[in-house]
C-alpha cells in the first residue's frame, strides 16, 4: 500500500545518500544513476496519493517496488569491486524503474477510464 511506497521512497533517499558518499565509482556513472533515481521519486510520491494503489493489484505492485528498492539499497551499500558494483546497481535501478512505471501505468489507466 502507500506504506510500501513510503518505505521505498525512504530507501531511494538513503541510496542517494550512499551514492553521494561513494568515491570509488566513476563520477559520470554516479551522476546517471543519481538522476535516474531522482526521476523516480516524484512518481513514487504521486503514486502514494492514488486510490488504486490500495487495490489487490496495487498492493502487489507496491510490494514489488519495495523489494526492488531494498535490493538496490543493499547492493549500493555493500563494498564490491568497482565495475561489478556499478553494473549491478544499474541493473537493480532498472528493476526499480520498471516496477515504478508498471504502477504508474496501472493507476493512470484507471484514471483514464474514469474520466
Amino acid at each position: 500500500m502507500a506504506d510500501h511506497l513510503t518505505e521505498a521512497e525512504g530507501l531511494c533517499q538513503k541510496t542517494l545518500q550512499v551514492l553521494e558518499e561513494q568515491t570509488s565509482f566513476p563520477l559520470e556513472k554516479i551522476e546517471v544513476i543519481r538522476k535516474s533515481l531522482q526521476g523516480l521519486l516524484p512518481i513514487i510520491a504521486e503514486s502514494k496519493r492514488k486510490v488504486m494503489v490500495r487495490s489487490a493489484r496495487g498492493q502487489k505492485l507496491t510490494q514489488e517496488i519495495l523489494d526492488h528498492t531494498s535490493k538496490l539499497y543493499d547492493v549500493t551499500s555493500l563494498p564490491r569491486p568497482e565495475g561489478k558494483a556499478v553494473d549491478e546497481i544499474i541493473s537493480r535501478l532498472k528493476s526499480v524503474g520498471d516496477s515504478v512505471k508498471k504502477l504508474e501505468i496501472y493507476w493512470k489507466s484507471f484514471e483514464y477510464v474514469t474520466t
